[in-house]
């Protein structure tokens, strides 16, 4: 909003200046346009040359509470004239209007410019400015920590399916499963560190509590390299866990799949291999979630590795795949911007729908095939009970495709679509387990 005949949405303005001593002054005025200068009402000692900032400002209050159609314009010039009017001749125009830029994505463009302030307090007064969350919420935001719902569910789905072959020690569970969720934590610490780097979040003006990464870098909670310290920490201790299970439960196994884990984690967003931008990240993350994770624990448990548990990891695979796959679509222009090719960027709106439901329509189908095959025990049909929930998720994506706050619950259905089939899986395994054990 930069042009004078715009300023007729709004019915008045409020004047502010300094006066001779130095005082702000501001006072509210009708005002009117006059070919390119802005007439408002004398108040005070206002005088030839005054600097001078009009607000204007719009707002619609709701019955229920709240504000909606929010507009500002500020407008900075000086007097040229006070013929019974002050003239004002406008130098710089800003605003913002909530029809065309939503308050969450305006906050995001005006990041840069509040970490710019806060630099320029710190090198002005010498002390430290800038924003603080406490260290818990610090932690909390900057690993994603919901997130590894991702790794907890294939963990128990292995340990469920192991338990059910007759394998099953609780001490190994907990240790497979701290290994696995501090390697999942360096993994999105990590994948923040070289977004930033490689300017994929940087350009990002409508992140989502699903999307756009953790912004800690963005909004300077955390420096990029404590990003990196932090997540290289997290790999090391989730590493030395895996060696330690490498040398109590079989070196080979564990190890080849720790590393390809790990791997397959570091490389999904650095270079050179840079995974998640060479649309091939939704696979990696597949394989990582599913198979990896799954094959992995079961070898820990069982000491092998069965053709049940390959046929188990692969629905989980998929699932935990289809939430990285469905958070991509808000991002698809800023990753197109960056050179970042995810799957979602690469196909058409009704193609990613397509290939959405039909990796879910696959994924209850592997289900199925495993009891049918007697790999899997029939109970394990309970997993199913998420199909009308996973009809209705593609609904909501197809519906809120391109508008990132509107696929906000999208989203969210997504992942408590991916958590409850794989949780109810793991249910399903842990039943005939119980039933085998009394049986």
């Amino acid at each position: 909003m930069t042009r004078l005949d715009e300023l007729e949405q709004f019915n008045e303005s409020i004047v502010s200046y300094l006066d001779d001593d130095g005082y702000p002054i501001s006072y509210p005025s009708g005002f009117r346009v006059e070919g390119d200068t802005i007439l408002v009402e004398r108040r005070g000692k206002l005088s030839q040359g005054t600097p001078v900032t009009l607000t204007f400002n719009h707002i619609t209050p709701l019955p229920t509470g709240g504000y909606t159609d929010r507009r500002y314009v500020v407008v900075r010039g000086q007097v040229v004239g006070l013929d019974g009017w002050v003239k004002v001749s406008p130098r710089e125009f800003y605003g913002w209007d909530e029809k065309k830029t939503p308050f969450p994505e305006y906050c995001e463009i005006k990041a840069p410019q509040a970490q710019r302030y806060a630099s320029e307090l710190v090198s002005k007064y010498g002390r430290k400015a800038g924003p603080k969350i406490p260290l818990p919420s610090l932690l909390f935001r900057s690993t994603r920590f919901p997130f590894i719902i991702a790794t907890v569910v294939p963990v128990l789905i292995a340990n469920t399916l192991a338990a059910y072959n007759g394998f099953f020690n609780p001490f190994l569970f907990i240790i497979t499963l701290t290994g696995t969720i501090l390697i999942h934590l360096g993994l999105n610490m990590s994948n923040d560190y070289f977004d930033y780097k490689l300017g994929a979040d940087n350009i990002n003006r409508t992140p989502t509590p699903f999307s756009g990464g953790s912004r800690i870098i963005q909004y300077g909670l955390l420096t990029p390299s404590a990003v990196a310290r932090i997540s290289t920490l997290f790999y090391l201790i989730g590493a030395l866990i895996g060696a330690y299970l490498a040398l109590s439960r079989g070196p080979i196994p564990i190890l080849t799949l720790l590393a390809v884990g790990v791997l397959i984690s570091v490389f999904y967003t650095a270079p050179p291999l840079k995974l998640s931008y060479r649309g091939l990240g939704e696979v990696a993350v597949g394989v990582g979630f599913g198979p990896v994770i799954v094959l992995g624990s079961y070898y820990v448990q069982a000491q092998e590795i069965s053709a049940s548990a390959v046929l188990a990891s692969i629905p989980i695979g998929i699932l935990i795949a289809l939430i990285l796959y469905v958070n991509q679509i808000p991002d698809i222009p800023y990753d197109r911007a960056a050179g970042k090719r995810t799957l979602v960027t690469r196909l058409s709106r009704e193609g990613v729908i397509n290939l959405y439901r039909a990796l879910l329509a696959a994924t209850y189908l592997i289900v199925v095939m495993s009891i049918v095959m007697g790999l899997a025990p029939p109970t394990t049909v309970i997993a199913l009970l998420t199909v009308p929930y996973a009809a209705r998720t593609v609904r909501m994506v197809r519906e809120n495709f391109g508008n990132p706050y509107m696929m906000i619950p999208a989203m969210g259905a997504n992942i408590r679509l991916a958590t409850w089939t794989g949780l109810l899986h793991a249910v399903g395994f842990a039943a005939a387990a119980i039933l085998n054990y009394f049986g």
